[in-house]
């Protein structure tokens, strides 16, 4: 065989042979709507610690223990004007804007181990509602 068509086939094979592997890792993480999934702390925890979470934070917040209320509290934007919950993209960028501002004004807590802002405890009570 010429080193040319080894290469070649070589090439080919790892290729095809990449491709469930890669296909695999890519639908292993779910997508979720970014009202309802924290965008950091989503990747380092599972939907049961999220569950868990946002039960604590729903016990520690009764009066936002609505999925209404929660859903009008994370989309009211500069001025209390809300964002479409439709735009993924609005909501994902009002969520880290939220997430930011609360460390630097230090609304957090601490649930379940984990240092937390209040947005983000928002987003886990809403998802334990889900």
């Amino acid at each position: 065989m010429k080193r040319r068509t080894f290469l070649l086939t070589t090439t080919a094979a790892l290729a095809a042979a990449s491709v469930p592997v890669v296909s695999y890792y890519s639908n292993r993480k779910k997508e979720y709507h970014p009202l309802v999934m924290p965008e950091e702390l989503g990747n380092f925890c599972d939907e049961k610690v999220i569950r868990e979470i946002g039960g604590q934070y729903r016990k520690l917040a009764p009066q936002e223990n609505d999925k209404a209320k929660l859903e009008q509290m994370l989309l009211a934007g500069d001025g209390n004007k809300p964002v479409v919950k439709d735009d993924k993209e609005a909501v994902a960028l009002l969520m880290e804007k939220k997430t930011l501002d609360d460390f630097n004004q230090f609304r957090i807590h601490v649930l379940s181990g984990w240092v937390i802002s209040v947005t983000e405890a928002r987003q886990c009570a809403l998802f334990s509602l889900t």
